[in-house]
């Protein structure tokens, strides 16, 4: 190839690549500006950069803050940034960054820890520091603590022994406050659903009359044909009960100026409409974070476990799963997730005891609130409020229970089971990929939380301080 031929290549291969990143650029799909492949945890809105960098690509301490501050509040962040954003804490975390200072902390604390675009050094949830962080800050506890003798560093993070933002089901009053728990407790039932109630008393309060509607009332536009199936779907719902009609749910803002007009099917605004917190968990939800992000709703095509490809172009939203008149909360709870999942926990669980018990329950020879669906551990339904205002809500954002793996012990498992069961239950793998079918083949470490629990106080009770 003479050296003309070669310019020409040359200029071709330029002209090529510009032309795919020129087109990329006025396009939805902006991946391949990446500069590595996203987390688990953020790949869904790995399209909306905005989502959390600035213009000149860097990133804001607040971008993470929009997403995760309400768990952390919730929880009661162990390591909060107020505790190194001081000049004089700030040195603490030298070890991990030499640069860090008290300033940059407010801006960039998350990312100390958590770096995206960089898999060659990320670990499990999303974190990209070594396994043995913990030594930074607390590198003398050999010398306080006789009961950790022996450990390393990389054993701080052992299921059942440390978190380090939700220590709040690990902290060791907790444990101790449990200890001594049988395997299965005595009353194994999770709270009934009161929103019905909840609407109808809200409603007295406000002086409305609730009329119970049928299909002699649907409003639905004269032009609209709506099957006898649908009717009959629509009417027996809490929505009819509650005097929800059809223009309720299909009338919505359209165009510029926002006129009232019927639409075929509604959007998730319209769900939103009444049931804000059930849509504000679901946004936050590897389920919904796409729509959170202005983005196209989430498909089982897009996820990175296995998914069962009929379902691979489904729309994730709350007609998902709830379908669009019926809103069959038992399909919800079962059948729909196992309509899209495909991976080994989610194929094991028909041949679980959990599934034994949702069974018995649904077919009314066990109490209500005694089945174990998937909903039960991943949706849970858990009280808010206090006094008269306390009330159930089924929590949406499954994200918050999920990993690690024991966020669920509070709101889901000593629901059933005794802490020390819980703990060995969910470090063993093996027996979540089973699905719990079995029980703990080993304690979750050795010396086990409670081990060392029994060492603390043992050495109180001889130097008399015991009721310290």
């Amino acid at each position: 190839m003479d050296k003309f031929a070669a310019i020409l290549l040359w200029v071709a291969c330029v002209i090529i690549v510009g032309g795919v990143l020129l087109r990329n650029m006025k396009s939805e799909d902006q991946r391949v500006f990446l500069p590595g492949v996203t987390t688990a945890g953020h790949y869904q809105i790995e399209l909306k950069c905005t989502s959390c960098h600035f213009d000149d690509g860097g990133v804001n301490q607040d971008s993470c803050m929009q997403c995760h501050a309400e768990e952390l509040e919730r929880v009661g962040d162990s390591h909060p940034i107020d505790k190194f954003a001081k000049a004089t804490k700030a040195i603490m975390l030298h070890p991990i960054d030499s640069e860090m200072n008290a300033a940059k902390i407010k801006t960039g604390y998350c990312t100390t820890c958590h770096v995206e675009h960089t898999p060659q050094a990320t670990g499990e949830m999303g974190l990209t520091q070594p396994g043995d962080y913990c030594k930074a800050c607390h590198d003398d506890i050999f010398e306080n603590r006789e009961s950790h003798a022996g450990l390393g560093f990389d054993t701080c993070l052992t299921s059942g022994c440390h978190n380090f933002h939700d220590n709040s089901a690990l902290s060791e009053n907790f444990l101790v406050e449990h200890m001594g728990e049988p395997p299965q407790l005595p009353d194994q039932t999770r709270p009934t659903r009161d929103y019905a109630q909840r609407y109808r008393t809200t409603q007295a309060d406000m002086g409305k009359v609730i009329a119970y509607v049928t299909r002699i009332d649907a409003d639905a536009p004269s032009s609209v044909k709506v099957s006898e199936e649908v009717l009959h779907e629509w009417e027996t719902t809490a929505h009819a009960k509650a005097g929800i009609n059809c223009t309720d749910c299909h009338n919505q803002p359209q165009g510029e100026r926002k006129m009232i007009a019927w639409v075929d099917k509604p959007s998730f605004d319209s769900c939103q409409h009444c049931h804000e917190q059930e849509a504000h968990g679901f946004l936050g939800s590897r389920h919904g974070m796409r729509l959170g992000a202005g983005l196209d709703a989430m498909t089982p095509d897009q996820a990175r476990l296995p998914m069962k490809k009929i379902a691979a172009d489904k729309e994730l939203n709350c007609s998902s799963c709830h379908s669009s008149h019926k809103f069959d909360t038992q399909f919800a709870s079962v059948s729909a997730c196992m309509s899209c999942h495909d991976d080994k926990h989610s194929n094991s669980f028909k041949k679980s005891p959990h599934f034994s018990l949702w069974e018995s329950e649904i077919k009314g020879e066990a109490v209500a609130g005694s089945g174990v669906s998937c909903a039960t551990c991943h949706l849970p339904r858990v009280y808010e409020g206090s006094g008269s205002s306390r009330h159930i809500e089924v929590k949406h954002n499954q994200n918050d229970f999920l990993r690690p793996s024991e966020k669920m012990i509070r709101p889901v498992c000593i629901n059933c089971h005794g802490v020390e069961f819980t703990l060995d239950a969910l470090a063993d793998e093996g027996l979540i990929e089973n699905n719990f079918s079995s029980t703990p083949e080993k304690p979750h470490s050795a010396p086990s939380s409670y081990d060392m629990i029994q060492q603390k106080l043992e050495r109180l009770r001889k130097e008399g301080r015991l009721n310290e």
